[in-house]
């Protein structure tokens, strides 16, 4: 296929490109028609749930495909509005309140009420961690916001803090389920985590935890954690009674649970990269890793690849072409003792990005582009879902470090017109960065 050629390429269009990948992205994320289309056909349940940033939309589409049993919706307070037969409630992201206190306790007495003859759907995506908080026996939610707070600003991925957060609940775990049993339980997920691994979406409150506690205890030493008392006590009660933690693989309080992941990251990468393949036919896409790790890293990861891809297409007499990838993933960022400015990952990684660009020069691309955002439209505690950066942008590359060390990289983009704003979008499917190029 013949490539594009910088030369006949207006790159100052470049931001607008990338704008329209993403919204072709969040286009493909929308969970009502993949709900309906799934519920079509299961055994009508006789109660609903729905949790997470995506719930509204997934009860839509439960509703459409003629679910008409009554539930209890919990969402974050963007996505917050009223569907027929639930009971809608908002709490909140990603720091737990009493809110989301509140509506787990409603949560375990309608699962309490289940026989064995009940069906209950469960409609399950990303955030449902913070908005289900159910301390466990003895631990108070102050104690469950400041355990929050601290996994935060761990570093560690969502994967590990799931791991833990899966140790202080009463809900999570699969301990939902066991609450259940015997009712027969179907799941549907949308998977915000890399891996779709089940037990880390929303933290498994109908999955097997099949993470060893030993490896849990090591986490919490590892990342000091049982500095806050409370954790100290609660491990210890763990290791003298098993039976208080987790549901672990072949209970059989899980038998009678059925379910699938309907739609993850995947689903919107491959729509960013047809997007961008629709406005530039004859780009050549490449592989890239997906995204993890520390976002100031997986930045300088991404801008590496992108060199060495020069010097490679350089040698090889492969000039003036236009290349691209579209990418997914989560990535973190640990704030250690700073004091954190107002930021988030995705913005984070794409002022990283930038910064990097800028001083790889004449050893990167002459012309580039990142757009780098969170599918639920909301990154960190910020209104921007992320932060879109071109080569045609100037800036202080010290006050950018600046920015960077403190992870304030919202104001910064702000200044530079490099914020990405889209409201909620009713869905979760984690982050993606678009890259483009040209040598």
């Amino acid at each position: 296929m013949p490539m594009t050629h910088a030369a006949d390429t207006d790159f100052s269009r470049s931001a607008d490109w990338l704008r329209a990948a993403f919204d072709a992205a969040l286009k493909a994320g929308q969970p009502s028609r993949i709900t309906q289309s799934a519920c079509q056909g299961i055994t009508p349940p006789t109660a609903v749930i729905a949790l997470g940033k995506a719930a509204g939309a997934m009860a839509d589409g439960a509703r459409a495909a003629g679910v008409t049993a009554p539930g209890i919706l919990i969402t974050t307070d963007e996505n917050h509005r009223q569907i027929d037969g639930f009971e809608c409630l908002a709490a909140s992201h990603p720091v737990p309140d009493s809110r989301g206190l509140q509506a787990a306790g409603k949560v375990a007495a309608l699962v309490e009420r289940l026989g064995a003859d009940d069906h209950l759907l469960l409609l399950i995506s990303g955030g449902g961690s913070a908005l289900l908080p159910a301390p466990a026996s003895g631990i108070s939610l102050a104690q469950k916001i400041a355990l929050n707070d601290a996994l935060l600003a761990s570093g560690l991925d969502i994967h590990d803090m799931n791991v833990i957060r899966r140790l202080f609940s009463t809900l999570k775990g699969g301990r939902l389920a066991r609450l259940a049993a015997p009712a027969k339980l179907t799941q549907f997920l949308l998977s915000d985590v890399p891996g779709d691994r089940l037990e880390s979406i929303a933290s498994g409150v109908a999955v097997a935890d099949p993470v060893p506690f030993d490896y849990a205890c090591d986490l919490v030493k590892a990342h000091r954690l049982d500095q806050l008392d409370f954790v100290a006590a609660q491990m210890a009660a763990l290791a003298d009674n098993p039976a208080l933690g987790p549901v672990r693989p072949g209970d059989p309080a899980l038998d009678h649970v059925d379910g699938r992941i309907l739609a993850s990251n995947a689903q919107c990468r491959d729509a960013a990269a047809a997007s961008l393949a629709g406005i530039l036919p004859a780009m050549e896409q490449l592989d890239m890793p997906e995204l993890g790790g520390e976002a100031q890293q997986m930045a300088q990861r991404l801008v590496t690849e992108i060199c060495q891809h020069k010097a490679g297409a350089f040698a090889a007499g492969e000039t003036g072409k236009i290349f691209g990838f579209a990418t997914g993933g989560e990535t973190v960022v640990t704030l250690g003792g700073a004091t954190a400015g107002l930021g988030g990952r995705s913005q984070e990684l794409a002022l990283a990005f930038a910064r990097q660009m800028q001083l790889a020069g004449d050893a990167g691309p002459a012309h580039w582009a990142i757009l780098a955002g969170g599918t639920d439209g909301r990154d960190g505690p910020t209104d921007a879902a992320g932060g879109l950066l071109t080569s045609q942008h100037s800036f202080d590359l010290a006050a950018a470090a600046t920015a960077l060390q403190s992870h304030d990289s919202y104001p910064f983009l702000a200044a530079h017109d490099g914020l990405v704003k889209t409201g909620a979008t009713g869905t979760n499917l984690a982050d993606l960065a678009l890259v483009i190029w040209a040598y």
